[in-house]
């Protein structure tokens, strides 16, 4: 290989800048061919673990408490929160859960969180069972919130 011109190596980078839009959508659409794939093949791997329940109003569950995750004392403290009953579900796909007793929760759950109580049998939920108005739990089935804004959410630290 020998030194360039001035020219030549104008020339070269300006072919190789004409390349470069062919490339670059080149590169895109094989980086989203291999998300697709990774996606595919998580959830082929994944198959018995991935689980949407899809809990209906009235249903009783259990949230994780991921707030004990984190720390070093975790060994005799609660893995699991509830029994809860779930209220409905969010556009976002949070559940919108209360306590017992009827005291809503101000924020939703994600529902990797959320796991099933086996209970015995189930409880049917009156109308007016919340401690807050219809309008309220109207508005928060309304966002599109996620509920895994805060993960260290723990249900008993809401409740009081």
């Amino acid at each position: 290989m020998s030194i360039l011109s001035s020219e030549d190596l104008i020339v070269r980078r300006a072919i190789a800048l004409q390349k470069r839009d062919a490339q670059v959508e080149r590169l895109h659409s094989r980086v989203l061919q291999h998300r697709i794939e990774g996606a595919r093949r998580f959830e082929r791997d994944h198959a018995a673990t991935i689980r949407d329940f899809n809990f209906k109003r009235g249903d009783l569950v259990l949230v994780r408490n991921t707030k004990i995750e984190k720390s070093l004392n975790r060994k005799m403290r609660p893995r699991y929160l509830g029994p809860l009953i779930t209220v409905s579900r969010n556009r976002g796909g949070a559940y919108i859960l209360a306590e017992l007793d009827g005291t809503l929760f101000d924020r939703p759950f994600a529902a990797f969180r959320v796991i099933p109580y086996l209970a015995r049998k189930s409880i049917t939920l009156p109308e007016d069972f919340t401690d807050v108005g219809e309008g309220q739990v109207r508005r928060m089935e309304e966002q599109d919130d996620h509920g895994d804004d805060e993960a260290d959410q723990d249900p008993q630290d809401e409740a009081n």
